[in-house]
C-alpha cells in the first residue's frame, strides 16, 4: 500500500504526508476563517478564545498551547482586548503572572466559535463515517508522536557541493 512513497531522490510534492497535512489544514484554516469573518473576527481569535480556561489561563502558556510567537500572541490579545472580548488581571496567587480572563463577549464568541468547530467536525465525520473517523484520528495522533520523536538534527544528509539531487547529470 505504502510502497509509491518511495524516498530515493526526487518525491512529488503530492506524494509526501505533509503536502496532504498542510493542504488539509488550509482547508480548514480557509473555512474557519470564512465562518469567523462573517462575525467579524478571525480564526485565530476564535482559536484563541477556546484556549482560555474557565478561571483564565496565563499568557505565558497560550503562545506554546497554540503554536504562536509572544509577538503575534500579543498583537492578538491587544486585538482581543480592544474587542473587549478579555481582560487581563493579575494571579491572585503571584502578582507576577498575568492571567487571561473571557469578558461577557468573549464567552458569547467563544461559544459560537465552540459550535463552529463541533459543526464542522460532525460533519466531517459523517461524511467519513465511524471506522474511517475514528482511524484518522489515530493515524493524526501517531503522527503527532512521531513528529515528537523526529531526530531533527541528523535528518539531513551531508551534501557533497557538487551534488544535487535535482540535476540530470548522472
Amino acid at each position: 500500500m505504502y510502497a509509491r512513497i518511495v524516498y530515493i531522490v526526487c518525491v512529488r510534492p503530492e506524494d509526501t504526508i505533509d503536502f496532504h497535512v498542510r493542504f488539509a489544514w488550509a482547508g480548514i484554516a480557509r473555512q474557519y476563517g470564512q465562518l469567523a469573518a462573517a462575525r467579524g473576527t478571525t480564526m485565530a481569535m476564535g482559536q484563541t478564545l477556546l484556549n482560555i480556561e474557565k478561571n483564565g489561563t496565563p499568557s505565558t502558556q497560550l503562545g506554546p498551547r497554540m503554536g504562536m510567537e509572544k509577538t503575534s500572541l500579543s498583537r492578538l490579545l491587544n486585538n482581543l482586548e480592544g474587542h473587549g472580548m478579555i481582560e487581563r488581571k493579575a494571579d491572585e496567587a503571584d502578582r507576577r503572572i498575568v492571567r487571561i480572563h473571557l469578558t461577557a463577549a468573549g464567552k458569547k464568541e467563544r461559544d459560537r466559535a465552540r459550535t463552529a468547530v463541533r459543526t464542522f467536525n460532525a460533519w466531517i465525520a459523517e461524511q467519513l463515517g465511524t471506522d474511517r473517523t475514528e482511524r484518522l484520528l489515530g493515524d493524526l495522533q501517531k503522527l503527532n508522536d512521531l513528529i515528537v520523536q523526529y531526530p531533527t538534527r541528523d535528518a539531513l544528509p551531508e551534501l557533497d557541493q557538487n551534488d544535487n539531487p535535482d540535476s540530470n547529470a548522472a
